[in-house]
């Protein structure tokens, strides 16, 4: 029964003692009332009889005093009998029995004790009292009495019918409350059986199953409820077979092989992975033991496999294994790592009880294979095969020792390797073509070095030679000297024949407590001087040239910081054309605001970082100085021309237009043509075609170029056609020295008639006196620069020596003179530059 159904019994029980203690309290109630009424009504009509028969009685008048009898049954039912005594006689009547009778029940009379009533009442016949005597009064002569008995019919009809009538509307009342109830309890059942139906469904499958929303509140939020589970769940099962088959198909495509087992050992089920390292299809498998199909090699493993799942069903964690050997029944065998963990139960009754295990095991072999190429790897240098700098390091420590423990003198050489120009072949054939450079040089040494000597390649194009157990230096310049020659020879590349010399710095270790790695830097700094002294060649370390390379390195930082501090500014000499009079520009020195020194020429800072990309740095932070200057000058000089001086190193870049470009972009409002590059003879002869290229892209731009210190390098005809610059600069040793040396005077005049054929400005450096200014004049020479004009200034000064500078007059004068002979012809007034007014 349902807990409807049971509020039944207490209901019953409940209503059952309500009504008992309420009908016992309404039958009290109406027993009092009907005996109180049954009594007044025989009062007052034992008192009416009694005052109707007192002159009925006097007159004697028998009749009407039976009437009157007679008629009393009628005035009150209850009235059974009336008897009427005096002297004379009696009379006596009985009640109708046509009168209403008996309509209450049997046992009404005793349950509520309403007693038959008797009065006896005495009624004077002769004095004129209308008392009313009791029952116990003295008798008098002239009285009679009136005896009255009643029967409680009448009382017992009326508690009767007040009982009945709330027994009526109770019985109604407990039926509509138990007509209720039942109408709850079978709707309540009928809620039930709906969501037992649905439940029952569900549980068989149906996940779509729902209740419908009607009937009662509680009806509609039971639906509501169970529809809202169902929905959950439905979404949840999905989600658990959506995650079964990814996690069905992650097993069968993922590289891990997977088998899970019961507690008895016996394989469940296993993935495709497992199947193919096992040689056993998933058919074949299942049901037998794992020991069965999963077959290590050596017994030892096997034991140890039986251990492990032994303790992984009785609780115990998981165990992994590695370098293990799975053999199939075919007899092919892997190299595997496993890992055996138990599977586990999440009920609440047996939290984390053990159902069986899972085997997860892979192929390693090529992993293995995998670490050891990687363990080669670490040790060498991937694209020449040559040992790197880690095995270096080792092999160079042992040798080392060895050294130390033999007696005798014996030398160890370290020689440090390099290409001559490399980044050059890079930048010219890519990558490819350096890379074979690369391999095909590391062969050499690789063949020189043969198993008594140790190569090794430290990154780039920079390779060790470890030379151990040396007689003396004598049998180390013997031997380098061969591997030099070996290194000289031409590289063979597809189509292309090169030849990349190295050069090569070398430590000797003969005794004493020194590591590998001050060997190792003493050979790097050897190296240095080789090419600082010209490439292609071997130096030796040397202790007090090894302090003038420390001096030198901290003479780099110093200028280094100096460019970082803004301690480097300009200096700015004119340029004079002697014919006209006039300033025609300025060239940008380089000084150093040195904050002990003063102001330091480039001659004691340059040197240090020419060879060096600080060079770089410097180079374009003077380009900016000098067009931010000329953009100033330009209000009131607007024809001048600023030359600035361009190292090799920094001209020849690749970068080299693309940052000028970027550098000219900064200052709009300078023309390009303002400005002059000037490159030194002897840089631009180094590698003349690809200057003469760098040349054109910077004159498309609207550059200019002068060639400086002109006939200090190898001039001839044939590279002065090729380099397309507009202007020669006669170095001014030549010019210092003319008026005393008829060779430099020669030179001199050479040079103006070279520029004279080709068609170029010329002008002359070193103009110390009045007379170097008339010579050249003499020679065809207008334009000039030196001391004799002005020495280098700071910018803030130019603009005031300008305006109080005076024009030479016997450089007027030598205008007018005829060209000297040795020129035979006229000087060409140049027009490559443009002059002020």
């Amino acid at each position: 029964m349902g807990i409807y159904a049971r509020l039944f019994v207490p209901i019953f029980l409940l209503v059952t003692i309500i009504i008992s203690v309420r009908y016992t309290l309404l039958t009290e109630s109406e027993s009092a009332a009907a005996r109180q009424r049954y009594e007044v009504e025989a009062q007052q009509l034992g008192q009416y009889l009694a005052a109707a028969l007192r002159p009925l009685q006097r007159e004697q008048n028998e009749n009407a005093i039976s009437a009157l009898l007679a008629g009393a049954a009628a005035q009150n039912p209850d009235l059974a009998l009336v008897r009427w005594e005096h002297a004379g006689g009696q009379a006596r009547a009985a009640s109708d029995p046509d009168l209403p009778g008996i309509a209450h029940p049997a046992w009404l009379g005793p349950a509520i004790a309403i007693e038959p009533l008797y009065l006896n009442l005495r009624v004077p016949l002769r004095s004129g009292s209308e008392s009313t005597p009791g029952a116990n009064a003295a008798p008098h002569a002239a009285t009679g009495t009136l005896s009255l008995w009643f029967r409680p019919t009448q009382p017992l009809n009326r508690v009767w019918r007040a009982l009945r009538q709330q027994a009526i509307i109770s019985a109604l009342n407990v039926v509509t409350i138990f007509v209720l109830l039942g109408l709850l309890v079978y709707l309540n059942r009928r809620m039930q059986l709906r969501l037992e139906n649905a439940t029952s469904r569900f549980q068989n499958g149906e996940l779509g199953v729902r209740m419908p929303v009607a009937g009662s509140l509680e009806a509609r939020a039971m639906a509501t409820t169970f529809n809202s589970m169902a929905s959950q769940v439905q979404a949840l099962v999905h989600s658990l077979q959506d995650q079964k088959e990814r996690i069905e198909v992650t097993l069968a495509s993922i590289g891990d092989a997977v088998i899970t087992t019961g507690l008895d050992g016996r394989i469940g089920s296993m993935n495709e992975a497992a199947q193919q390292l096992t040689g056993y299809s998933e058919e074949q498998a299942c049901g037998k033991q794992l020991q069965a199909v999963f077959t290590l090699a050596n017994n030892f493993g096997h034991q140890a496999l039986k251990r492990t799942m032994h303790s992984i069903c009785a609780g115990g964690a998981a165990v992994r294994a590695k370098n293990q050997t799975l053999r199939q029944p075919s007899g092919a065998s892997f190299v595997i790592e496993y890992t055996v963990a138990p599977i586990r139960r999440n009920g609440h009754g047996e939290a984390g009880a053990v159902q069986g295990a899972v085997l997860v095991f892979r192929d390693v072999s090529e992993k293995k294979q995998l670490i050891q190429q990687m363990s080669w790897q670490s040790q060498h240098d991937l694209l020449t095969g040559l040992p790197n700098r880690s095995a270096l390091a080792a092999r160079f420590e042992h040798e080392l020792e060895l050294a130390r423990e033999q007696a005798g003198g014996a030398t160890l050489a370290v020689c440090m390797l390099d290409l001559d120009h490399f980044q050059q072949v890079n930048e010219r054939g890519g990558h490819a073509l350096g890379d074979e450079i690369l391999k095909q040089a590391a062969g050499r040494l690789h063949s020189f070095a043969g198993p008594r000597h140790y190569a090794a390649r430290l990154g780039g194009d920079e390779f060790v030679l470890l030379l151990p157990d040396q007689p003396g230096q004598g049998a180390v310049e013997h031997a380098l000297a061969q591997l030099m020659a070996l290194l000289a020879r031409p590289y063979h590349c597809e189509t292309q024949t090169l030849s990349v010399p190295a050069s090569a710095g070398v430590a000797l270790y003969t005794g004493g407590d020194i590591s590998a790695d001050s060997l190792l830097r003493q050979a790097d700094q050897a190296l240095y001087q080789a090419k600082l002294t010209g490439r292609n060649k071997v130096h030796y370390f040397d202790a007090h040239l090894d302090e003038e390379v420390r001096t030198h390195h901290n003479r780099r930082t110093e200028v280094r910081a100096a460019l970082r501090a803004g301690e480097l500014c300009l200096f700015y000499q004119p340029k004079l054309d002697m014919r006209a009079g006039r300033i025609i520009g300025m060239e940008a020195l380089l000084r150093w605001r040195h904050p002990l020194r003063g102001i330091v020429g480039p001659m004691e800072f340059l040197p240090v970082v020419e060879h060096t990309d600080l060079i770089v740095e410097i180079g374009d932070m003077v380009l900016r100085h000098a067009l931010r200057q000329l953009e100033v000058w330009r209000a009131s000089h607007p024809g001048w021309v600023v030359s600035v001086n361009i190292a090799a190193r920094h001209f020849q870049r690749t970068d080299f237009v693309p940052r000028l470009t970027a550098i000219l972009a900064e200052f709009p409002t300078v023309p390009p043509r303002m400005l002059e590059l000037e490159i030194l003879e002897s840089s631009a002869l180094a590698d003349i075609g690809h200057v003469r290229a760098i040349m054109l892209e910077c004159q498309a731009l609207g550059i200019r170029f002068a060639l400086d210190d002109f006939g200090t390098g190898y001039s001839s005809m044939s590279y002065l056609k090729r380099l397309p610059a507009e202007v020669l600069k006669i170095d001014q040793s030549f010019v210092r020295n003319m008026l005393v040396d008829r060779d430099d005077l020669h030179l001199v005049s050479a040079v103006i008639g070279l520029a004279r054929a080709f068609n170029r400005s010329v002008i002359a450096e070193g103009v110390e006196t009045v007379e170097h200014g008339a010579q050249l004049m003499r020679l065809g020479c207008e334009l000039a620069q030196g001391y004799g004009i002005a020495r280098p200034m700071p910018a803030d000064d130019v603009l005031d020596w300008t305006a109080n500078f005076a024009s030479t007059p016997a450089w007027q004068r030598a205008a007018l003179l005829p060209i000297d002979g040795m020129n035979g012809a006229p000087s060409i007034p140049s027009t490559a530059l443009p002059a002020v007014p």
